[in-house]
């Protein structure tokens, strides 16, 4: 499935010039200074054991420790593309996040069922994404909270990662349901669904969608039992669903929350993007701003629903 016209990625280097920043080997000893790294995106270069795999990263001018995004881009898309389309490159500096933008095999991820060369070649994208991780962590200056996002196939692949790793502190997936039937993780994960109930390419009943040109795609697994997944793994109950014009949110509570938020009339876009506007009053309307709120409400809690957090 895809949401938008192929537009073939030559490297990262292409799209962002020959002279782009890198990613430091080793942390600046002022890392934690206002200015200590160049003006995004600067490239990161991650040594896997069969290749080498590249992400983009912007750096907030502050100072002081900062929480850290991963935004995942959907099928047959690319890193800058994604983190400017969900509206991440035009707020991490006002949220005081580090974004990250990773870049899929062949602008595909290995996200258990879905999709495309990543799957056909069995790429660990979970390793990666950890690899990726650490390179973050050992040179930033960073608060220890990682949020995972994405769309469709990239959100697929932020849930695939949260279930199979701790290092995500809180997912917030858009159009793109998990693709596997248990998890690994061991700590509670406060978890924000998003999907329109017209979507075409990822249907949420889990039928068949539609690729480029209206081709024929596979079936993907349905949301409900997605967020069954999420809501065992939580020990969450029902609570009272949120009702907000065209959003409605039904709830979980438990160790950690589950939200899985339905747009009437919804399609595949973004929630709060560009062309993704949410008839609604609801703050989570805005998956970018609002529910980066929400992720940092679970985080403050006095009582932390997500367990303890990495330091």
């Amino acid at each position: 499935m895809t949401r938008s016209p192929f537009v073939p990625l030559l490297g990262l280097l292409v799209a962002c010039g020959e002279h782009q920043a890198h990613w430091p080997d080793a942390a600046p000893a002022n890392r934690c200074d206002a200015g200590a790294f160049a003006s995004g995106p600067i490239v990161v270069d991650v040594k896997m054991p069969d290749r080498s795999r590249q992400a983009l990263a912007w750096v907030p001018r502050g100072a002081g420790k900062k929480d850290v995004v991963y935004n995942l881009h959907e099928f047959r898309s690319e890193p800058q593309r994604q983190a400017y389309y969900s509206n991440w490159a035009q707020t991490y500096e006002a949220a005081n996040v580090i974004l990250v933008a990773p870049d899929g095999k062949s602008s595909t991820w290995n996200a258990g069922k879905c999709c495309g060369a990543a799957v056909e070649q069995s790429i660990d994208d979970v390793a990666f994404l950890n690899a990726l991780a650490k390179r973050i962590d050992d040179v930033a200056c960073t608060s220890g909270r990682v949020l995972a996002t994405g769309i469709g196939n990239g959100g697929m692949m932020a849930e695939r990662w949260a279930c199979e790793s701790d290092v995500p502190d809180a997912l917030i997936s858009v159009g793109g349901a998990l693709q596997l039937e248990t998890c690994t993780r061991t700590r509670p994960l406060p978890v924000l669904h998003y999907h329109g109930d017209q979507d075409k390419f990822v249907p949420p009943d889990g039928s068949a969608g539609v690729l480029e040109g209206g081709l024929p795609g596979g079936r993907t697994r349905p949301v409900r039992d997605a967020i069954a997944t999420w809501v065992a793994l939580d020990g969450a109950a029902p609570d009272v669903p949120d009702v907000a014009g065209a959003l409605t949110c039904s709830a979980w509570q438990g160790l950690a929350p589950v939200l899985d938020c339905r747009i009437a009339g919804g399609t595949d876009t973004w929630p709060g993007g560009a062309n993704g506007k949410v008839e609604s009053t609801s703050a989570l309307a805005d998956a970018t701003r609002g529910g980066l709120a929400w992720a940092r409400a679970r985080w403050d809690a006095p009582t932390s629903d997500s367990g303890e957090h990495k330091p």
